[in-house]
């Protein structure tokens, strides 16, 4: 048997097989949720994940409303996924009860225990109102420092979230 023939043979078993063929598309955003997002042609349910079961591990990409995307369809089911995102609205990553998060231009970094920004935030409100002890009695940080830690905590709100 030639190799065309062994080509249209398999073409034919899969088609008594009933796979569904789908090529990829291309669709604009209009609605996400937390696990899928809508196109502007009426295609709902299109998963962010592939894999749609509530993992302890996995990377969610968000895209932005009005941006493309691409999807297609997993192995010979009617569930749809999406593929690629031309813009992002935010990702976020989970491993166990860790949970890494980017969006509007900031992070943010949490487990089940603590959280980055409450840590540092907490931090410098503590140095700004701490009294230190000397020897000729209470004392507090110079004005200067103050203001440094200040403008530090105000830095870290705008990285964090």
């Amino acid at each position: 048997m030639e190799l065309g023939e062994i080509f249209e043979a398999a073409v034919k078993k899969a088609n008594k097989q009933g796979v569904k063929r789908f090529p990829l598309m291309t669709e604009t955003v209009t609605e996400v949720s937390e696990t899928t997002c809508t196109t502007s042609d009426g295609v709902d349910d299109i998963r962010l994940n592939a894999i749609d079961t509530d993992l302890d591990s996995k990377i969610t990409i968000y895209p932005k409303i009005g941006s493309k995307i691409i999807y297609g369809r997993l192995n010979n089911s009617d569930d749809l996924f999406v593929l690629k995102y031309s813009e992002i609205d935010r990702i976020v990553i989970k491993m166990d009860k860790q949970i890494f998060e980017m969006k509007d231009g900031k992070f943010r970094v949490l487990n089940e225990d603590s959280n980055l920004k409450t840590i540092l935030n907490d931090l410098f409100s503590t140095l700004e109102n701490s009294i230190i002890q000397t020897p000729s009695g209470a004392g507090k940080f110079i004005e200067i420092n103050k203001q440094k830690f200040k403008s530090l905590n105000e830095q870290i709100d705008k990285l964090l979230f």
